[in-house]
């Protein structure tokens, strides 16, 4: 009874799952049949929509779409359009005036030959305009006024002076340079590689030039470490004279590691705006920038001839020579502080007292003593003194050169007091004055102090 009880149970349960299997098929078919009229559903309304759209905001559309073109063809003019609101840009931040006043006080010591403690002050001052001038151009003016003679008086005979900012010696307003500089979109307006600078001007800004030994107002002081001894700048007495120059960049803008530049000038032989172009100062320079490891270098080269008259050191008669040379300038950043530099160059010995001239040096910025703008700078010289000049100089100076070679040390320190004022202490020395070994080293002592506004 219990088998058949059992037998009984199992044949009703599978009854019931077999009578369950078509109502779940009818529920199925229907969720199916459901989902499909919600998609049909979905697909007229987007239809509608779609229509919608195109019939209400067709226009819009299409004008967006326009725009998009317009922008996409604007958008091969965007370099030009860059650069040349660049220029304006620039031409705008261009327009400054400013100036300098600088104090300078130095003295010698005494020494066996009876040259007294002696110290004397000197001043300049510049004023500058920049103003923008053309289409990529501006125009420079810069007045200048000095007085003192310094202690260059009370020295005996020396290849190079212990102040290379003794240019005027009367409070007279003077104006020393007045040019045009411009640049010209070759070969396209945003990598403009030629450029020319045209007036009265001070090639030394140009040539020869020097990240760490340029400026007597914000460097050295003696003129050997401010520009190379043996290249004979044409202009007056200060070297200021009518000229031009012209550049051309050979490397792309694009080109982040390397710009090599070739510069040449011509400039007025002897400064008196008279005959300008008969006995000139040619010039020709090639320069160099390389960053190695982040630490910037530059190199440059030139050559150079100056056809003013000069005359025979033996042979007076020889009244219509030229002198002629060729030099180099280096500076390289060894460290994030420190810079070094060096200068070489060669001249006539016909005419000249010194053929070559050798400088080197460094300057150290005080970021390790907590003094990021103040500056350390360093430079020893030597000036080789020619047989022709040995021979003459008894009938030329007055004292027989013996020695091969004039020696000169310097070395500054930098304080800046604030902003815009800064002082400067200053130490030379001095072997073999002149080239003449007879001598005692001469040592000079000294102070500049700038204000800049």
């Amino acid at each position: 009874m219990e088998v058949k009880f059992h037998l009984s149970v199992t044949r009703a349960m599978l009854m019931a799952i077999i009578l369950q299997i078509p109502l779940f098929s009818l529920l199925s078919f229907a969720a199916e049949d459901e989902m499909r009229k919600r998609i049909e559903t979905l697909e007229k309304r987007t239809e509608e929509l779609e229509k919608t759209m195109k019939e209400e905001h067709g226009p819009l559309l299409k004008e967006i779409s326009e725009h998009i073109n317009t922008i996409d063809r604007e958008l091969d003019m965007v370099d030009y359009r860059t650069a040349r609101i660049k220029v304006l840009k620039e031409k705008a931040a261009a327009f400054s005036i400013g100036g300098d006043l600088s104090l300078f006080i130095q003295g010698i010591l005494k020494n066996s030959q009876g040259y007294m403690k002696k110290a004397d002050a000197s001043y300049s001052g510049d004023l500058f305009l920049i103003a923008p001038a053309g289409p990529y151009g501006n125009v420079y003016f810069r007045g200048d006024i000095g007085q003192g003679k310094g202690i260059a008086p009370y020295l005996p005979p020396t290849f190079s002076g212990p102040n290379a900012d003794l240019e005027f010696n009367e409070a007279k307003f003077e104006l020393v340079e007045a040019w045009y500089w411009t640049e010209f979109p070759i070969p396209d307006i945003r990598d403009k590689r030629l450029e020319l600078t045209l007036g009265k001007m001070d090639p030394t800004a140009l040539f020869d030039t020097n990240k760490a030994a340029n400026s007597e107002t914000n460097q050295f002081l003696a003129n050997i470490f401010v520009n190379n001894l043996a290249l004979e700048f044409g202009g007056d007495a200060n070297g200021y004279g009518a000229g031009l120059s012209m550049a051309y960049r050979f490397t792309s803008i694009y080109n982040k590691g390397l710009k090599v530049v070739g510069r040449i000038g011509m400039f007025e032989g002897d400064g008196n705006f008279k005959d300008v172009l008969d006995n000139p100062f040619l010039i020709a320079e090639l320069d160099i920038w390389r960053p190695y490891y982040g630490l910037n270098g530059n190199y440059r080269i030139y050559g150079w001839g100056n056809e003013k008259k000069h005359t025979d050191l033996l042979d007076s008669s020889k009244d219509n020579l030229s002198n002629k040379g060729i030099g180099m300038s280096i500076d390289q950043q060894i460290s994030d502080d420190i810079t070094l530099f060096a200068r070489y160059g060669m001249q006539d010995e016909d005419v000249s007292k010194f053929d070559r001239v050798f400088t080197a040096g460094g300057q150290i910025i005080g970021n390790s003593w907590r003094r990021a703008n103040d500056v350390i700078g360093i430079a020893y010289g030597a000036s080789h003194v020619t047989d022709k000049y040995k021979k003459a100089s008894l009938r030329l100076d007055g004292y027989a050169a013996n020695a091969d070679f004039e020696h000169y040390i310097e070395a500054y320190y930098k304080y800046w007091a604030n902003k815009n004022l800064s002082i400067s202490p200053d130490i030379q020395c001095i072997v073999n004055p002149g080239g003449d070994n007879s001598k005692d080293n001469i040592f000079i002592y000294g102070a500049r102090m700038q204000v800049t506004f």
